[in-house]
């Protein structure tokens, strides 16, 4: 992944070394060098499309530095033919891929949050204990569960009795997610939920589960996304073909999926 010292340069025409530092900030990696080696990689990439088009004459040099993107898109409407893909082939990618096409489950929850930083143990000791408390006192009175809410809850849900309404996975922490999926709507939390604000007793009122969608719904996503995946492909083999065709000084073109300028 190391970006040689030398100048860079397509054919002759050198990469300013200023040109590169700009870039380096779309490219953002693990460490300063493989920034630097993506931003270079993208501006290789930018450059042999725009000699193909100057080539081709869909634009003089001077327009295609000018306007880089436009040139580029209008070299690849040209060169570029992407097969649509056919009713079966969406149709099996469907069929592989049912899980993508699930709708989220939701949830309606109420809950009880006892307060606790997670790295002060006498704090969490506390709370997990009045946690424990309070869940024992519900199972044999449920009705309590708004009372105790607006007395002890930490969260700004203790106004409404705890309730926070209809939530989805992603909405609250893993913790929180994964205590719910264990649960029967109409009941309590097993145990107190810990997470990194402290402690939850939870009460699962209803839940709807995710639904399968049909083909039909998501039949033009599927396209759109076979589309997208075979005009990937053919880009890569696209400017393989002109690296394999050029004279790049400087940097080593790696891969075939070189992306274009962001």
């Amino acid at each position: 992944m190391t970006v040689h010292a030398n100048p860079v340069s397509v054919n002759g025409i050198e990469i300013p070394a200023d040109l590169i530092n700009a870039e380096v900030q779309y490219h953002p990696a693990a460490s300063l060098a493989e920034a630097r080696y993506e931003a270079v990689r993208s501006l290789v990439v930018r450059e042999l499309l725009l000699q193909r088009a100057i080539a081709l004459g869909l634009a003089s040099r001077v327009t295609a530095m000018a306007n880089p993107d436009s040139v580029i898109d209008q070299l690849l409407k040209q060169e570029l033919r992407t097969l649509e893909p056919t009713t079966q082939e969406c149709q099996t990618y469907y069929q592989n891929n049912r899980t993508r096409f699930l709708t989220q489950p939701v949830y309606e929850v109420s809950h009880i949050l006892y307060l606790a930083p997670p790295d002060h143990t006498q704090a969490r000791e506390q709370a997990q204990r009045r946690a424990q408390e309070t869940l024992d006192l519900l199972k044999l009175k449920p009705a309590m569960f708004g009372e105790i809410a607006r007395r002890d809850s930490a969260c700004s849900s203790s106004g409404n009795e705890g309730h926070l309404g209809q939530i989805t996975p992603g909405q609250t922490l893993p913790e929180f997610e994964a205590a719910l999926v264990q649960m029967q709507p109409g009941t309590l939390c097993a145990a107190p939920v810990a997470t990194e604000v402290g402690y939850h007793v939870i009460k699962l009122h209803h839940m709807a589960p995710g639904e399968q969608l049909p083909f039909d719904v998501v039949s033009q996503w599927v396209a759109d996304h076979l589309r997208a995946q075979v005009w990937k492909r053919e880009l890569s083999q696209y400017v393989q073909i002109l690296a394999g065709q050029a004279e790049i000084a400087g940097f080593k073109l790696q891969g075939a999926d070189s992306p274009l300028v962001q």
